[in-house]
């Protein structure tokens, strides 16, 4: 039953992708207004599967803790995997994936 649960979950989460992301934007640029937001990985490259984790990127110059905490707060778990770095790091992310701007 628990893994039975688990996929409907996931199937739920990639079904409405936008309104997630949507909701990290928004969260997010609560917090710091020229935050941004990307999708990386297998999902913005289109090769991902139910079992891939759904990363996103997000520059800011914002304290990590306080981002993530934040977002937990209003929902965002698994399988999203939130990365959250300095503006400095966009370029380093940019060549190990794709990054689609959300």
């Amino acid at each position: 039953d628990y893994l039975i649960n688990e996929v409907r979950k996931r199937q739920e989460v990639f079904r409405n992708l936008d309104k997630y992301l949507r909701i990290i934007k928004d969260t997010v640029r609560e917090l710091d207004q020229e935050a941004e937001v990307y999708l990386i990985g297998s999902v913005a490259e289109g090769t991902y599967t139910l079992s891939s984790d759904i990363d996103v990127l997000i520059i800011t110059r914002q304290n990590p803790g306080v981002i993530l905490k934040r977002l937990w707060e209003v929902g965002i778990r698994d399988p999203f995997e939130v990365h959250v770095r300095t503006p400095d790091k966009l370029k380093y992310y940019s060549r190990l994936s794709k990054t689609v701007k959300v």
